[in-house]
């Protein structure tokens, strides 16, 4: 799943929002909470690319304490 190193976030089969922080050769893809948090691996087929409403959501939770990144 290659070209979900090209987008940031993606939802897993259970809802649960993400940034995409790697992909290992077997294509397990790993992400990460907006904001941080604990990694959970997802394989790429059980992900879809997030509404304008998730990533919204996204964004916010990612944005530093004042708004400045």
């Amino acid at each position: 799943m290659s070209d979900c190193t090209r987008t940031t976030y993606r939802v897993d089969s259970t809802g649960k929002l993400g940034e995409v922080v790697a992909e290992d050769p077997a294509g397990t893809v790993w992400l990460r909470p907006p904001g941080g948090g604990a990694e959970w691996s997802v394989q790429p087929d059980d992900l879809r690319v997030p509404t304008a409403d998730e990533l919204k959501t996204a964004r916010l939770l990612s944005t530093p304490v004042g708004g400045v990144r």
